[in-house]
């Protein structure tokens, strides 16, 4: 018998609904989308079935669908349509819907009639009703009002019941209306079939709004061996219209491109400006904005790919089996590698996260645990006393482990108390970054009052100096040696040449970069040095400080005044710093700025 593809008599016609037909066996979460993978266990008869399959996301890309299948079929198409269905009123809603007209109508006559009674009352005349029927009347009255007020009540707690039962229902008919206005695409599959059997068929398809962002647990021990833990996680959020209820979830670090071409570069030409045939008195010199305009220059580039359909073949295969019998590929499929870690090394990974996970469509930031990292890290104490009289600490931690960090927010603890927030920026493997872990409060500064005198020099050309004398304290109150402790303060800078500024205390050679605040300026050479460290005291050396220009600039060293002391503390003692500078200039200036 011949496998040639048989016109059917009839179609077999198979409607499902998404959620309620099938569950998402993996998410791979991107930033900015995901990739979803479903798949349907169907039963399908001899010949042409149609199955169409509603309520799919309306945020679900239509270029990305890919539909793979086992068993014995071959998919003759799949289409992607809109397919946006009204939300009919709930019949619970319509019937106390009209309960509460009723009520609202029983509430009316007991109203009315109370009125009535009342209206009765005032028209009789004690007078001539005489006092033998007065007590009989108002006893009617009494048990009649008594009914009426009982019943009056009764009702109104019924309808506040009913408004309270509609209330929800409204609310839920809303939220169905939100949910079915966020699955409104249907795929439409049309399969062919030899004998009656089982099938499955797996969706797989990308959708928006679903977002996934890095965020980070710094937990620094102080007194352990291993200082730092890092709790790497993710911080997940969805509105795409799926529950994404116990699935496997991958995240991926990079979001997949549709068809991005190289971009072209345009050839770079340069001319002679050529002046406009004037006469001589009226040429003049073209305008540097015409001359920038004139060696101007644009690039342009890209491309946008599509999707491509490859014909199944007629196959009779389990999930087991090594290939899919049908595959609808785009350029958004990725390959999901079954390792946590994919493509070590780069900022470009894959990350399985641990068990199965749940993250409703709501809009809300659920957070995953990926993996905890004992990372190595060397801490080092930092204060500036002139600007905050506190120590900060600061880490330099080394990436040790397969995973790249990537860019996000961390919450900093220390010794199991919380002390900041700081951001992690991106880092790839065995790389390091600094990390600012808070203030120390068991390191305590004390910036003494400055401390300042004054002289006179000269006969004929009289000049006035002032010697400013600086101490600062150091008090380590921790019950472990500090070996890497930094003080940086600085001595002012001249901005005229009348007014010379000399160190004092500590006794530091001038710096390679030395302005004129601090002798006559010179050329440094990329052979030259940094100036040696000096002992100042016992565990302490001074130094001039680079301040925030490169490690390896010598030239910086030294250039903005700052004087490091670099020390080591014991536990429970103290270090004494000293800072002395000389300022200098003529007695009939005044100076600004001290």
């Amino acid at each position: 018998m011949s496998k040639e593809l048989l016109a059917p008599s009839f179609i077999h016609k198979i409607d499902l609904v998404s959620a309620e037909s099938s569950k998402i066996d993996k998410v791979s979460l991107y930033v900015g989308r995901a990739e979803i993978t479903r798949s349907f266990k169907i039963d399908v008869k001899t010949g042409q079935n149609q199955v169409k399959i509603s309520e799919l996301p309306t945020v679900l890309d239509t270029d990305s669908m890919r539909v793979e299948g086992w068993g014995p079929a071959t998919i003759l198409g799949v289409t992607v349509s809109d397919k946006y269905t009204t939300v009919a009123i709930p019949p619970s809603l319509s019937s106390l819907e009209d309960r509460k007209e009723v009520t609202q109508k029983a509430i009316a006559r007991c109203t009315k009639a109370m009125a009535s009674i009342e209206a009765y009352l005032g028209t009789l005349d004690a007078k001539s009703l005489g006092p033998e029927h007065l007590g009989s009347l108002m006893d009617a009255y009494e048990t009649q009002a008594e009914k009426l007020d009982l019943k009056l009540l009764k009702l109104q707690a019924e309808l506040k019941e009913l408004l309270d039962q509609i209330s929800q229902q409204h609310a839920l008919w809303a939220a169905e209306r939100q949910r079915r206005g966020l699955v409104g695409k249907m795929a439409t599959i049309d399969i062919f079939v030899e004998t009656d059997g089982k099938t499955e068929l797996v969706l797989i398809y990308a959708v928006a709004e679903a977002n996934w962002s890095a965020v980070y647990d710094i937990r620094a021990d102080m007194s352990g061996d291993n200082p730092l833990k890092l709790v790497y996680k993710a911080a997940i959020k969805q509105s795409t219209g799926e529950s994404w209820d116990d699935v496997s979830l991958i995240l991926e670090t990079v979001t997949p491109a549709f068809g991005v071409a190289l971009p072209g570069l345009d050839p770079w030409r340069v001319g002679v400006y050529k002046p406009p045939l004037r006469s001589k008195s009226s040429i003049q010199a073209p305008s540097a904005s015409y001359i920038a305009q004139l060696q101007s220059t644009s690039t342009s580039g890209g491309g946008i790919g599509g999707a491509s359909m490859r014909p199944g073949t007629n196959r009779e295969r389990s999930r087991g089996d090594a290939e899919p019998w049908y595959e609808l590929n785009t350029d958004f499929s990725a390959t999901h590698r079954e390792t946590v870690v994919a493509n070590q090394g780069s900022l470009n990974a894959s990350f399985r996260v641990p068990g199965c996970i749940a993250v409703p469509s709501d809009g809300e930031v659920h957070t995953v645990t990926v993996v905890e990292l004992q990372l190595e890290a060397t801490m080092a104490w930092i204060g500036i006393p002139r600007a905050v009289p506190k120590v900060h600490i600061k880490a330099k931690i080394k990436n040790s482990s397969n995973f790249p960090l990537l860019n996000g927010i961390a919450s900093v603890y220390v010794d199991g108390s919380f002390v900041s927030k700081t951001t992690v920026p991106e880092v790839s493997p065995q790389e390091s970054f600094d990390c600012s872990l808070g203030v120390d409060p068991s390191i305590r500064l004390t910036y003494h009052p400055l401390s300042k005198n004054s002289s006179e020099s000269g006969f004929y050309n009289k000049s006035s100096g002032r010697t400013y004398s600086q101490h600062i304290t150091v008090h380590n109150t921790k019950n472990i040696t500090i070996r890497d402790l930094t003080i940086i303060d600085h001595i002012p800078l001249s901005e005229n040449s009348q007014v010379t500024i000399k160190l004092i205390n500590p006794a530091l050679p001038p710096p390679p970069a030395a302005s004129s605040a601090m002798g006559s300026i010179k050329i440094v050479t990329k052979s030259e040095k940094a100036p040696a460290p000096l002992k100042v005291g016992e565990n302490i050396v001074a130094q001039w400080d680079e301040g925030d220009g490169p490690q390896d600039d010598v030239s910086a060293i030294g250039r903005e005044g700052r004087i490091a002391w670099k020390c080591v503390l014991a536990p429970q003692s103290k270090a004494n710093i000293a800072l002395a500078w000389e300022v200098s200039a003529p007695a009939n200036i005044t100076i600004t700025g001290l």
